[in-house]
């Protein structure tokens, strides 16, 4: 057939040939270009319907803590804030601008959680090389709370000169933990001298926290200062060293004074 039409091309005028053969051309490329559409659809839509990528921990972590801002969906409505009275997020109370270190063995971690209607949340620990060393789930308050988490004794001991990892992630949808709202910073165990050891263990509560604090033990000063706040929470003095212990940290304090030790 197209040996015919060719033949029959030559033994007509040329202007006509020439038309002729565009028309042809350009129906020909007509006729092709919806199976080639159909195809890169099909190509597309395949690649968007392939799943996201399964959640990862935190890969970066500085000396103190970094935050997924947002809240949970189903928190939006609570505690609005504006330009003028911002509502605090989810914070880790690690430091920012200091080495978040502890001489303890199993230390106490603490974050600050604003109100939710989510039930639970997971706190995990890792290693240097991101291997998970010990995790648990924490039951939440309804009301802004400073929640601490413990190492069980028989769970995992820091070694000493070992940074770690610690994330907090508030569970808002369980069946898809890809929206997590998480903090995460680090921790690095130090040694105790001898002489600094004994006058701890004779110290009272205010001086074991001086003491922390000139060594720049951040954990344990915070750790002595929050039994203080619970002991004492209408003492107006804690408040202030709680505050000033935060800050000298890089972390701005809670602005919502109802929140307490949990």
């Amino acid at each position: 057939m197209m040996f015919n039409l060719n033949r029959w091309l030559i033994n007509i005028p040329l202007g006509m040939a020439l038309t002729l053969n565009l028309a042809l051309n350009l129906a020909l490329n007509l006729a092709i270009a919806p199976s080639s559409a159909r195809a890169l659809g099909a190509a597309a839509l395949t690649k968007q319907s392939n799943p996201p990528p399964p959640p990862t921990n935190p890969g970066s972590s500085a000396p103190g803590g970094r935050r997924n801002a947002s809240a949970c969906p189903q928190d939006a409505d609570l505690a609005p804030s504006s330009a003028a009275t911002p509502s605090p997020g989810l914070t880790a109370l690690s430091p920012t601008t200091l080495p978040g270190l502890t001489s303890m063995a199993q230390p106490t971690f603490l974050v600050y959680v604003p109100a939710t209607r989510v039930e639970q949340a997971e706190f995990s620990l890792r290693d240097p090389a991101g291997h998970g060393l010990y995790r648990t789930t924490v039951d939440l308050p309804p009301t802004p709370a400073i929640v601490s988490i413990s190492l069980p004794a028989q769970s995992v001991d820091l070694e000493v000169g070992t940074s770690y990892i610690w994330t907090f992630a508030v569970i808002c949808n369980p069946g898809d933990r890809l929206e997590d709202q998480f903090v995460t910073a680090t921790v690095q165990r130090v040694a105790l001298d001898s002489a600094l050891d004994r006058q701890l263990a004779q110290a009272s509560g205010r001086d074991r926290l001086a003491l922390y604090q000139q060594q720049g033990l951040w954990y344990d000063a915070l750790s002595v200062l929050l039994e203080l706040r619970r002991s004492s929470p209408q003492d107006a003095s804690l408040t202030t060293l709680w505050d000033e212990l935060l800050q000298s940290g890089g972390i701005d304090p809670p602005s919502d004074r109802n929140s307490t030790p949990h």
